[in-house]
């Protein structure tokens, strides 16, 4: 016999528990289907232990760093006894506090362990065990995605996953890709002591973001020690003594790089294989991501689908909020609720940390705006000069005639911090005169988007 539920979820991440939380808080019995760890991708193996070793390299490096200002301090060889062991107390930590804690503190929420597949419409098999409900959720994330490249199996390659079981940082490592990961692990890895090649197939790294912002991180990088190549195809990998090395063409050159490890960070694919999404026809794009509409149901009715599953944004709370409204649309069949991913911001975890809300100036006249948009220089902002460092920037895009702030993006200390104000900005309409005469600290970095406002104000004739 089938075990019944109102809802089933399939996944145990962070988008899974925000469907769950809001179904069992409207007293509904909500199955949750996990073959692993609680809290998916973003606890156990990205955003937690990554911006942990990461805010270490960070520390370890403005160690080094104050010499240049007279702080006579010598940072000596990093501690990984010291370093890993906490980096997996962080996990189990937020694991077991935030998760677990609340999975056993709710009513009306079970999680069943193992492999979920569809074999109904409303029906979920599990270790041989028939599960229903009416309404499904798909929430099952994503995971690394790899290249099929020659000689790739012979080499232990890392993913943005196993580089965090490492033991300790590599002699050296060759990254491809030239993305979010790639940069984030990249400067980490260089910061800790690590020879750095980055690799990225397209024109230039980052590519969601301005230039003028990626070339001066692209700067900062190099002036750290990371190599960087752009432009590269990847060809072939080989195994050299106990080295790997990637071959690869560069205009057209055959150039060889070795280093002690090569991690792939070439993007996420979603985690829709061996679930049965086409034994019940459910649409899904060439590159296996499952198709939404607005309110995030898929092409079988009653089956909903939320975060990477989904494709971009591929960001932790952009999924949590995701499986709220689809939960909600389960819950208020005629409530047609969506959610606008201009309003959410996404940040890179680098140093300084990039950060980036609502349209850029293509994407806002590509949907028909006239747009307006002004660079401020981070030396234009008196707290750059305190903290010793002036490179990045702020850009601002506001519709002409009116001012309203249509996007944001920067390049600053702090930048996943500030944005919240942008993002408060564009989702509720403020102009750029609303940001000039809202006071701001001074000095501080978030000054410098009442700054770029200004900029932009007095461009259009507005202030």
């Amino acid at each position: 016999m089938p075990y019944e539920y109102d809802i089933i979820i399939l996944g145990g991440g962070t988008t899974a528990f925000a469907g769950a939380r809001i179904a069992s808080a409207a007293g509904k019995k909500v199955a949750m289907i996990e073959k692993s760890h609680l809290g998916g991708a973003c606890v156990n193996w990205g955003c937690i232990p990554s911006k942990t070793l990461i805010h270490k390299a960070e520390m370890y490096y403005a160690a080094r760093k104050g010499m240049r200002w007279g702080l006579n301090l010598h940072a000596g060889s990093p501690d990984c006894g010291t370093l890993m062991p906490l980096k997996k107390a962080a996990v189990e930590t937020i694991r077991t506090t935030h998760y677990q804690r609340e999975l056993d503190s709710t009513d009306g929420i079970t999680l069943i362990r193992g492999i979920g597949r569809f074999i109904s419409q409303n029906e979920i098999l599990v270790d041989g065990q028939i599960y229903r409900a009416p309404q499904i959720l798909i929430a099952t994330g994503g995971r690394p995605r790899t290249v099929a490249l020659p000689g790739l199996e012979t080499v232990n390659c890392l993913t943005s996953y196993s580089a965090m079981h490492l033991t300790c940082f590599p002699e050296s490592v060759t990254i491809l890709g030239g993305g979010v990961i790639a940069l984030e692990m990249g400067q980490m890895f260089a910061r800790f002591g690590s020879r750095v090649t980055i690799l990225e197939r397209g024109p230039r790294l980052l590519a969601e973001f301005d230039e003028r912002l990626t070339e001066q991180f692209k700067q900062m990088l190099q002036r750290d020690g990371v190599e960087i190549f752009c432009d590269v195809v990847a060809d072939r990998v080989e195994k050299v003594g106990d080295k790997t090395c990637l071959y690869a063409l560069i205009n057209g050159v055959d150039v060889a790089f070795i280093a002690e490890r090569l991690m792939l960070a070439v993007g996420t694919e979603p985690a829709t294989s061996g679930i049965g999404l086409e034994d019940i026809g459910v649409a899904t794009s060439s590159a296996g991501f499952i198709l939404v509409d607005a309110t995030l149901r898929t092409s079988v009715p009653n089956i909903w689908a939320a975060g990477d599953v989904t494709g971009a944004p591929m960001v932790a709370p952009n999924g949590a909020r995701e499986a709220q409204i689809a939960v909600k649309n389960m819950l208020d069949p005629k409530g047609n609720h969506t959610i606008d991913h201009r309003f959410s911001p996404m940040a890179v975890f680098v140093d300084p940390e990039f950060a980036t809300v609502g349209l850029t100036h293509a994407q806002a006249e590509a949907q028909g705006y006239g747009a307006v948009t002004t660079y401020l220089q981070l030396d234009r902002i008196p707290k750059a000069h305190v903290m010793g460092e002036m490179l990045g920037g702020i850009l601002l895009t506001a519709e002409r005639g009116s001012g309203r702030i249509l996007g944001v993006q920067m390049l600053c200390p702090r930048a996943a911090d500030i944005i919240h104000e942008a993002t408060l900005a564009v989702r509720f309409g403020l102009t750029t005169l609303d940001l000039i005469t809202t006071v701001h600290v001074y000095p501080s970095i978030s000054d410098g988007l009442r700054q770029a406002a200004l900029l932009n104000a007095k461009e259009q004739g507005l202030f």
